[in-house]
């Protein structure tokens, strides 16, 4: 355990956690990039129970530093910077090894042989696609427009590896529950 001390403000004791601070209060390093998965290096899958349905949350750690002068628990105090060097989790994509350029060349020029859905690891629509010429071609078509909005991805769950700053197509939820308003004072 670390002997960490504690900054006093009166008589109130300030027990702040790391990867608890404020923006502002800590800077993070960019996360070094895997060559293999175009995702930050160390980019892991926990999976966790909710209501009774399997959700996953992928997570990869980068090295952060805190403000000189901030004082926090679960860092180690680094004196050249005058701050706590500590983790902190970044959100990131993890995948399997199933290529985004790789599955719509295939399902463009093979996907009315199902070859697309097998690749993915749809082993039984591949062989319904192949055995029904793509569904007549209009399985095939929707297959491949699918594919290009990364809406059908590969069946572990996993997503495409893609550049890193290449097409990613990120989806935007609007609830009515995450809406808040702040009330105008006249």
């Amino acid at each position: 355990m670390l002997n960490i001390p504690l900054y006093r403000i009166g008589q109130k004791i300030l027990n702040t956690k790391c990867i608890d601070l404020l923006v502002g209060q800590y800077r993070c390093q960019h996360p070094k990039i895997d060559d293999q998965t175009q995702e930050p290096q160390g980019c892991e899958r926990h999976h966790f129970v909710l209501n009774g349905e399997e959700k996953f949350n992928d997570t990869a750690p980068i090295i952060c530093y805190t403000a000189p002068k901030i004082t926090c628990q679960g860092g180690i105090y680094n004196e050249t910077i005058d701050g706590y060097v500590f983790e902190k989790r970044k959100s990131c994509r993890w995948t399997n090894g199933k290529y985004y350029r790789t599955t719509l060349i295939l399902s463009l020029f093979l996907g009315i042989f199902g070859i697309d859905r097998i690749y993915l690891g749809y082993y039984v629509s591949g062989l319904l696609k192949l055995f029904t010429c793509g569904f007549m071609l209009v399985g095939a078509l929707v297959d491949f427009l699918l594919i290009a909005l990364q809406v059908l991805t590969p069946a572990d769950g996993s997503h495409y590896i893609i550049d890193y700053y290449g097409p990613r197509i990120l989806w935007t939820e609007f609830n009515e529950n995450r809406t808040y308003l702040k009330p105008q004072i006249y």
